[in-house]
This record gives structure tokens, C-alpha cells and sequence, in this order.
């Protein structure tokens, strides 16, 4: 049990942060220590050796110019005032035999036989080795040189002080090692916390989403690092789905709203003939508005269907050549009389060679319904101009009314799904004619935008941008 509920902590990233800071510190300074102890253990065999090497040049120089019962006087002179009482002096004959021998207080204790059996192995005229005591623990570092008698001088220095010094450091080393692991763990968890904090924040704000509350934002500090700009980016995220949401609500109500009247019409109706006695006339009347109710009802949802399709990129479109200025006419034709009914004159600007990569179909609805939203909103006798730009790469279509115009802070708005303005209230219509326009347009990697007031405080100017190159 103990260790299930220790399994999650321990992959928790606080913990693994704490433990990667203490074992990278702890390594560091194992690694400084290493390398500092090496370093003083190699000064001190550096030092140790140039003892003996300058004491071997002076005794070998003093034997050699003064004899041998000279040095070994000097040697009792010098040994009373016990500056050399750790050095190991001896002077061996040709054949081995030991002709002056000198031991330090406490002696070394190690073989003789097998230092007499070293120096008849070494013939040069100078020689170096170590030879371990019989405590087995340390070893004693040996220097010599062949006189020119052929007398050999041996210096030797026990390692056992030296061995005393680095065993201290060991000792040294590992009590400091212990509040070392503990400033190290302190300082992963201080490091921890303190670099998770944005976080934990991120998760509290994910907790209270989670329960509904879709206007939590997470706090947003002061500093330039990459968890601030992560917590920027998820704010914008919840603002834009935040939005999405609130317009979700706010399309369905307007669905809602504009389903309800033609149902409650087909309701009523077919609800009258059901329950009054008429002739095969009021049944026809009754069916008949009906079938034109639940059609205006299917044309609705057929158009939602072509704006997801079309922002989703799901249907695939039946592109090729078309001249935009021939589709324009085909669809005039068939405004042209409603035109003429409210007195508006029309007047167009087509370039004769104005052809773009588009699905015919899809983008004579778009024409449709920016020509419908001309003819709804332009005042009887008033003017609509429908315009057409050839370009190098692309082809434009302007659509310009007289109407009362669009304030701008609805030209954002008016492309999102059901969105109809104030102004457009009076008018007929299911608020989806410019969200279809935009989504078809942006398929064929077009654009579209929208100037208001074109002159005068009034007047709406809509401009898609069609590419020449599929």
C-alpha cells in the first residue's frame, strides 16, 4: 500500500525536477572533489619526490667529494638536530651490502630483501621506485643514484603522512557531501515550485472550466519567459473559445428563432385542416403552404450543410476555367426584373477577360447572394454597381450598394453563422447568405472583405478575390 501511493509522487514532475537538481549537484561536486583531490595528490607526490631528488644530489655530491666516514659524521651531526628523521638513508656496496644505514623514528617496516632485490634490477646511473610496507596500507617511494665508486645511494620517505593528508580529505569530503544532498534537495524543491508555479496555475484554470465556469482566465505575471507566453496563448485560446461558445448559444437562439416561424405556420396549418371540415380546395391550400414551409425549413439546413462543407473543405470542388463577368450575367437575369420593380439601376463593370479556376456552381450562389443582399438593402430608386478587375493572378469582384451601409463594428460580425444586424431585422432572410459567401471563397483560397460607408455615411462595398491558378 505504502508503495502505490508513493508510485504517483514519485513521477510526479516536482519530484523529478527536486531529484535532477540534487543528483546534479551532488555529481558536480563529486566531480570538482575528484578532480581537486587528484590535483593535490599529484602536488604532494610532486613534493615528496623533490625531497628526495635534492636530497639526493647533496648527499651523492658529499659523498663523493668528502668520502663516506665524512658523510656518515655529517649525518650524526645532522640527525641530532632531527631535520631529516623521516628520510630513509642507506649507502650499499657493489655487492649489496649496507655500508650506512639511516631509519626515521618510528621506522617503516618493510622488506629489505625485497628493496636489495629492486636496486639489482635498476643499472642505470639513477633510479625510482616503490616497494609496499608490510602493513600493506601505504608505500615507501624510493630515489637513488650509482656513485662514481659504484657505491649506491639510496634515499627512501615513507607515504604513510601523505596517505594521512588525503584520508583527512576523504573524511572532509564526505561530511560536506551531506548538506551539500541537503542544499541540493532545498534547492529542487525551491526550483521546482517556483518553475511549475505557472503550472499549477494552468491546472487550477483548467479545474474551474472544467466545472463550468467558462470565463476563468490564469493569472499572467510580469516576466518574459516561455511558461508567461504559454499562459498568454492559453488565454487567448479560452477567450476564442470562450467566443465560439457564446456564439454557439447566441446561433442557436437565432436558429431556434428562425425555424420557429415557418414550423408554427406548417403546424397551424396543417393542425386547421385537420380539424375543420372544408372542400378538396382548402385541403390543396393547406398542403400547399405546407410543402412551402417545411421546403423553406430544408433550404435552411441545406445551406448550414454548404457552409460547414465548405469550411471544413470536405466536398470536393468541380473547378475549371470560368469567366466571373458570365456568370455575373447568368445571375442578373434572373434579378433583373426585382431590380426594376424597386426603380434601382444597376450598372455594370465587367472585364471581358476576367476568368478565375472556380466551381461555377458554388461561386454563382456567392454572386447570388451578394446581388440579393444589394437588391434587400438598396432604397428604391437607388443604385447598385457590380464591378469586375482582371489582375496578373487573380480576379476581383466589387459589389457596391447605396443602402443605409454597415457601422464598423459589425464587419467582423456579419460573416459569422445567423449574425444579422439591426438594421437588417425588417428584411427577410436567415442571416447565413455572407457566412456562405466567405466560406466558399476562402475554398477556392480566396478572400473577401467588406468597406462601409462607401460615400456619405452610406452604402456597403463587398470585394471577393478569386485566384487564377487552382
Amino acid at each position: 500500500m505504502f508503495l502505490k501511493g508513493l508510485k504517483p509522487t514519485l513521477f510526479r514532475i516536482s519530484t523529478k525536477l527536486t531529484l535532477a537538481y540534487s543528483m546534479v549537484l551532488i555529481l558536480s561536486s563529486t566531480l570538482i572533489f575528484s578532480f581537486l583531490y587528484f590535483q593535490i595528490t599529484h602536488s604532494l607526490q610532486a613534493q615528496e619526490r623533490s625531497i628526495l631528488v635534492s636530497k639526493t644530489e647533496e648527499f651523492a655530491n658529499r659523498i663523493e667529494v668528502n668520502g663516506l666516514e665524512d658523510f656518515k659524521e655529517y649525518f650524526e651531526v645532522l640527525r641530532t638536530f632531527d631535520k631529516d628523521s623521516s628520510l630513509i638513508v642507506g649507502v650499499y656496496g657493489e655487492n649489496g651490502e649496507v655500508l650506512f644505514s639511516h631509519s626515521p623514528t618510528p621506522e617503516p617496516q618493510f622488506d629489505q630483501t625485497l628493496l636489495i632485490n629492486e636496486l639489482n634490477k635498476h643499472g642505470e646511473s639513477t633510479f625510482e621506485f616503490s616497494i609496499p610496507e608490510r602493513s600493506g596500507a601505504e608505500a615507501v617511494l624510493v630515489l637513488g643514484k650509482i656513485l662514481k665508486n659504484g657505491e649506491r645511494l639510496v634515499m627512501a620517505k615513507s607515504t604513510e603522512g601523505m596517505g594521512r593528508q588525503l584520508r583527512y580529505l576523504q573524511k572532509l569530503f564526505w561530511w560536506a557531501l551531506l548538506p551539500v544532498a541537503l542544499i541540493g534537495f532545498l534547492g529542487g524543491l525551491f526550483l521546482s515550485n517556483s518553475t511549475l508555479s505557472p503550472v499549477r496555475e494552468l491546472i487550477n484554470s483548467m479545474k474551474k472550466i472544467e466545472r463550468g465556469s467558462l470565463s476563468t482566465r490564469v493569472p499572467v505575471g510580469g516576466s518574459d519567459d516561455e511558461l508567461e507566453e504559454l499562459k498568454l496563448l492559453f488565454n487567448k485560446a479560452l477567450d476564442k473559445i470562450e467566443n465560439l461558445v457564446n456564439g454557439l448559444k447566441e446561433a442557436f437562439d437565432h436558429l431556434a428563432h428562425d425555424i420557429r416561424t415557418p414550423v408554427t405556420r406548417l403546424r397551424g396549418r396543417a393542425e386547421i385542416a385537420l380539424t375543420s371540415e372544408g372542400d378538396i380546395e382548402s385541403y390543396r391550400e393547406a398542403l400547399q403552404s405546407c410543402f412551402e414551409n417545411s421546403d423553406k425549413i430544408l433550404s435552411f439546413l441545406q445551406v448550414l450543410t454548404d457552409i460547414t462543407e465548405a469550411e471544413n473543405r470536405s466536398k470536393k470542388l468541380k473547378i475549371e476555367k470560368k469567366f466571373i463577368s458570365e456568370l455575373v450575367r447568368e445571375i442578373m437575369d434572373l434579378y433583373e426584373m426585382a431590380f426594376e420593380e424597386k426603380n434601382i439601376k444597376v450598372i455594370q463593370r465587367l472585364d471581358s477577360h476576367d476568368w478565375a479556376m472556380v466551381d461555377p456552381r458554388l461561386i454563382s450562389r456567392v454572386i447570388a447572394n451578394l446581388l440579393d443582399n444589394a437588391h434587400k438593402y438598396t432604397p428604391p430608386g437607388g443604385e447598385v454597381i457590380i464591378e469586375t478587375i482582371n489582375q496578373t493572378e487573380s480576379v476581383i469582384l466589387k459589389v457596391v450598394d447605396s443602402g443605409p451601409g454597415i457601422s464598423p463594428e459589425e464587419h467582423g460580425l456579419i460573416w459569422q453563422k445567423l449574425y444579422r444586424s439591426d438594421k437588417s431585422r425588417s428584411e427577410y432572410g436567415m442571416g447565413l447568405g455572407l457566412t456562405f459567401v466567405k466560406a466558399v471563397v476562402e475554398a477556392h483560397d480566396g478572400k473577401v472583405s467588406i468597406k462601409s460607408p462607401v460615400k456619405d455615411g452610406r452604402g456597403t462595398e463587398m470585394e471577393i478575390t478569386l485566384q487564377k491558378m487552382a
